[in-house]
């Protein structure tokens, strides 16, 4: 046993007694002096940056590197059983670990590289017992991190003058700032925690690919240029994991003959992206568009097979080319004199998205290709997608957001599926977030509170789609350490619905992470 859990234990055995033999206020006493050494103990924990970081920038002087690890654990509050088509037969909906990491190394004057690893291992597969958890079988990626695309997460050259950059490499580029990612299109996403993915989990889960990124400064703007010769898909969940969606039968009569993806060997298949950002004053405004695929993959239909004695459809996935056009735009301003307030800051914020191009599944003309008709079962359509965020920071370091965010399908029709941009399952969707955030003073601000609601309307035939709700208690032991304690519930709206259809997917999670 080390002297540090000799020390520890010994605390402990002092506070037992002290409850038993000196009485409550005593033991109080104790307790506060158990507590206090251990904060002590905690703003000094750094083991990796002490032995291993900092010997290594020491002997290296040009290499810097940094890191952290994250424990994510989320445990399901409701019963077990079937849900729609799903066996819910488990109750941890992850036990994820999360290993990052990034090193710098300056060759010379504007000139780094900088490399950016993960490891990834999600215990829900392999430390419960569950028949309905089996997505590891389909690919091992579902638990584990196992190849170098997914291990090596970033990976460029820098190059940096005073009127322009250049990065060529493995990089995410992020270009929105919103929940639920309007402008922010350049990179794909791991999905495979469906509608809990959230703003702070981008970075972790969105997918670098290969790039070149060249930024000029010019006064007061800038142009940035992206040429994309790789192409990523998003990761959506897979059957038998714990956020497939339980709507989505377990087999079908169609008979899938591939996926169509764009090759990176393929000059016709790169994408380009250009953004135009202007700053005048508290007011900074931009411009993005991009020649870009879907990232998901749409149902064509070739023709019509046999199948366990039935007709059925011959299916080709395929990522379509669309056009994006958004622009954003940010505003800083101090309301004066509020009452009960006095001066309020705030940020209000705009982005907005229009895509041309988007294939969506159309159950109408599948009917019809089943029927002998020729038809792809595909109709295109442009969708937009915007959001205004009003920030404010209230006293007490008090942080309230408000943000409308609107989905639409142009030109929808009953029985088109779901397609990038669009409204969720109806011609147009409505949710307007709230967030709420605050520090405790009596923690001299170490423990914080946040709130988040997501209501969610469609229409026009719809409506109510049903709440999910984030509360997160905060607590930085350190500014090395930080633990979290999060509830995340799926209230209200039918079986069928977006939000509605996790109505028994409530939990309640912990965080861990260390950085370094």
């Amino acid at each position: 046993m080390t002297r540090t859990a000799v020390r520890g234990a010994r605390l402990l055995l002092t506070l037992v007694l002290g409850a038993t033999a000196i009485g409550p206020a005593a033991a109080e006493g104790v307790a506060a002096d158990l507590f206090s050494k251990f904060d002590r103990a905690m703003a000094g924990f750094d083991p990796i940056g002490k032995h291993v970081r900092r010997p290594i920038e020491r002997a290296v002087p040009n290499l810097t590197f940094r890191g952290f690890y994250r424990n994510w654990s989320d445990v399901m509050l409701d019963d077990d059983g079937m849900v729609g088509f799903r066996n819910k037969d488990f109750r941890f909906a992850q036990l994820q670990n999360l290993f990052e990491l990034e090193t710098n190394y300056h060759v010379a004057a504007g000139l780094d590289i900088r490399g950016v690893a993960h490891m990834l291992y999600d215990g829900v597969y392999e430390w419960q017992d569950s028949r309905g958890l089996f997505a590891d079988r389909i690919d091992r990626e579902a638990e584990l991190y196992n190849t170098s695309e997914r291990v090596l997460r970033e990976l460029y050259v820098s190059w940096r003058r005073p009127g322009f950059d250049l990065l060529v490499g493995k990089q995410q580029v992020a270009w929105g700032k919103m929940d639920g990612q309007f402008i922010d299109i350049v990179n794909a996403m791991d999905r495979r925690e469906a509608f809990q993915l959230e703003t702070e989990d981008y970075e972790w889960r969105r997918l670098p690919t290969w790039m070149a990124n060249g930024t000029f400064h010019l006064g007061e703007s800038t142009v940035q240029l992206l040429y994309i010769f790789d192409f990523e898909h998003d990761r959506q969940p897979l059957p038998g994991s714990p956020w497939y969606s339980p709507l989505i039968p377990p087999t079908t009569n169609d008979v899938i003959v591939g996926v169509r993806r764009p090759e990176a060997g393929d000059f016709d298949d790169h994408q380009y992206g250009i953004r135009v950002d202007r700053s005048a004053g508290a007011l900074t405004y931009g411009f993005v568009y991009m020649y870009a695929w879907d990232k998901n993959p749409v149902d064509h239909v070739l023709g019509t097979t046999l199948n366990n004695g039935q007709t059925a459809l011959r299916i080709e996935q395929r990522h379509e080319r669309v056009h994006h056009a958004g622009v954003t735009a940010d505003y800083a301003m101090t309301f004066q004199n509020v009452p009960l307030v006095g001066s309020l800051p705030a940020v209000f914020r705009f982005e907005a998205l229009y895509t041309n191009g988007v294939r969506f599944a159309d159950f109408r003309k599948r009917a019809q290709a089943l029927a002998g008709r020729n038809t792809d079962g595909t109709t295109k359509r442009d969708t937009l997608r915007a959001a205004i965020a009003a920030e404010f920071a209230l006293p007490g370091r008090t942080t309230v957001i408000f943000q409308p965010s609107w989905y639409q399908t142009i030109d929808h029709r009953e029985e088109l599926g779901f397609g990038f941009g669009g409204g969720f399952g109806d011609e147009w969707s409505l949710i307007p977030v709230v967030f709420f955030s605050r520090p405790f003073a009596f923690t001299r601000d170490r423990l914080s509170m946040e709130f988040t609601a997501f209501p969610l309307i469609s229409g026009p035939d719809t409506g109510w789609g049903g709440l999910k709700t984030k509360l997160r208690l905060i607590y930085k032991f350190s500014q090395f350490v930080k633990g979290q304690l999060v509830y995340n519930g799926y209230d209200t709206g039918s079986s069928t619905d977006v939000y509605g259809q996790y109505n028994q997917w409530d939990n309640i999670g912990w965080e861990l992470s260390y950085e370094f």
